[in-house]
């Protein structure tokens, strides 16, 4: 038993988790398959630090995108109203980045001190994008992917 507990902190350490709250947290954790395709931090705008990331990731065999927030170290713990928004659309938006075409979204929200729970969308044809809000008393943050995530038919995800 000790020796899972071992493992399970060295796991939570590489994921970046605080290792002591590892064991309590493992399976409340947001798990995606597939290939992460991006990763985007959130900061605040009150001082720029960075309060979480946004993690997506695709898995061409089930045609599924899959995205959550994390926490940095900085915030995690800090009980936090986090939201997570998974969009599907035709085609990348062209200049800023974006979405043209949005064919679905998805959105999880909730308080939460560490990982939110995760948006899930089918995705066979086209992009995709995600936003990550994340506010708690006077702090404030929000950033979307550019949205160049794309895939054609069966194959994975790509960056364009």
């Amino acid at each position: 038993m000790r020796s899972l507990v071992i493992a399970l902190a060295a796991a939570a350490t590489l994921a970046g988790l605080p290792a002591t709250t590892a064991a309590a947290q493992t399976s409340a954790l947001p798990t995606c398959s597939g290939t992460r395709v991006m990763r985007e931090p959130v900061h605040l705008q009150q001082n720029m630090a960075k309060a979480a990331y946004i993690h997506v990731f695709y898995d061409s065999r089930t045609s599924t995108a899959c995205a959550y927030l994390n926490s940095t170290n900085a915030t995690w713990g800090v009980r936090k109203h986090m939201t997570i928004m998974l969009k599907h659309c035709a085609r990348p938006a062209a200049g800023y980045g974006g979405c043209d075409g949005q064919l679905q979204s998805t959105a999880v929200r909730g308080w939460y001190t560490g990982r939110t729970h995760t948006a899930r969308l089918r995705i066979s044809r086209g992009c995709m994008m995600a936003t990550g809000r994340i506010y708690w008393g006077k702090n404030y943050g929000l950033f979307s992917t550019k949205g160049n995530a794309c895939v054609n038919g069966a194959s994975s995800a790509s960056r364009g």
